[in-house]
């Protein structure tokens, strides 16, 4: 039984993801070339996960069963990946000490909970954009919850587990923009 689908819309592939401090000038297109500040992630355990959690409340009157709409009361969204690559510039991006860390020999403390620095990311679907790539903008984001930095038995990898909660920037413009490709895959 065919299931009435497109075949090429299914997508496969991780993608590639990019971070910058905040304020970087974004990509006008999902074709444009990054700026040179945009610094490549590197390799992950399982590519990067993005998820949106939205919370919707009823609204109900006397007069009614059922409720008479749903009005969205929260929206969070969050990337989780676990970083392949252990340097120190990927230790400082996932406990918050921001994107300008240089993979050096230099000492390195964990950043004061009131000295956590945003940082945007890019999630490219190809490694040279053009029409088939397809982006996503997360404009400001934090690191959440538990980083793991897991050290196992060969042949295992050391990998640095994080996610990073995405907000909005200044409340003006959304936490997150997308741009499908010339045939509207995200």
């Amino acid at each position: 039984m065919a299931a009435g689908g497109t075949k090429a819309n299914v997508d496969l592939g991780p993608g590639r993801l990019y971070y910058a401090p905040l304020g970087t000038a974004e990509p006008a297109s999902g074709s444009a070339v990054l700026p040179s500040a945009w610094q490549v992630v590197g390799y992950t355990e399982d590519g990067t996960q993005i998820s949106t959690d939205i919370t919707s409340e009823a609204i109900e009157v006397a007069e009614e069963l059922d409720p008479i709409r749903y009005i969205q009361t929260r929206r969070t969204t969050q990337l989780t990946l676990s970083m392949a690559e252990t340097m120190v510039s990927r230790l400082a991006l996932a406990v918050g000490a921001g994107a300008g860390r240089a993979d050096t020999a230099t000492a390195f403390e964990l950043p004061a909970p009131d000295s956590i620095v945003p940082v945007m990311f890019v999630w490219d679907r190809d490694e040279v954009p053009s029409a088939t790539n397809r982006r996503w903008i997360f404009r400001s984001c934090v690191p959440s919850g538990t980083i793991e930095l897991a050290n196992r038995k060969a042949p295992q990898k050391r990998l640095i587990g994080v996610t990073f909660d995405c907000a909005l920037v200044d409340g003006s413009t959304s936490p997150v923009k997308v741009f499908p490709n010339a045939t509207g895959q995200i």
